[in-house]
């Protein structure tokens, strides 16, 4: 899922832009005469996540997901570095049950955040997202963005550009294989 390179990808600037900041920053305090403020910097990388720190419920019957037999169906990565960080949690689930009922369980719940958008490849949102991009606009910040799927899936999400739930769903076989994740950006 292209998901995971663009998160990838806000993870690693992220984290230049903390340590350029906190550089200049430090060059700022030491030049005024007041107290300088705490700095405080932090890393947190588990192989599981709690549905809590997501906010979304688990699907009734679902069961944990995992793509390869070394694969871990959940995980939650942050740091933090001065003003700057990051959160993002992930847990994947499969279910037998029918992917249009699964997309309205989460829908529903997703909604509790605000307006649900569609970001499935082909709707209307994500293709209005694809035309800024093209016509090099700046991102809606409360549009889909870089996030979107394959042809086949489902991808659903509320929040902004640097705080929001997305829902991914796949039809694998006779299974639908989801996924339920938060990210937070900030400082960036």
């Amino acid at each position: 899922m292209t998901t995971h390179r663009h998160l990838f990808n806000a993870l690693a600037m992220a984290l230049g832009l903390g340590l350029m900041s906190s550089a200049a920053m430090a060059g700022d305090e030491a030049s005024n005469s007041k107290p300088a403020k705490a700095f405080t910097a932090g890393l947190d990388i588990r192989e599981q996540a709690d549905l809590k720190d997501i906010g979304l419920p688990a699907y009734p019957g679902a069961r944990p997901q995992r793509d390869k037999e070394d694969d871990k169906e959940s995980a939650t990565i942050g740091f933090s570095f001065g003003p700057f960080g990051m959160k993002l949690v992930v847990s994947k689930f499969a279910s037998s049950d029918d992917l249009d009922r699964i997309a309205r369980y989460y829908q529903d719940a997703l909604a509790g955040y605000g307006p649900v958008l569609d970001c499935s490849a082909g709707s209307p949102a994500a293709l209005e997202a694809k035309a800024r991009k093209s016509r090099g606009e700046k991102k809606d910040p409360n549009g889909c963005g870089d996030v979107g799927g394959d042809r086949n899936e489902r991808v659903y999400k509320v929040g902004t550009e640097k705080n929001f739930r997305l829902v991914s769903l796949k039809p694998v076989g006779r299974e639908v294989h989801f996924q339920l994740m938060k990210m937070e950006l900030r400082g960036i």
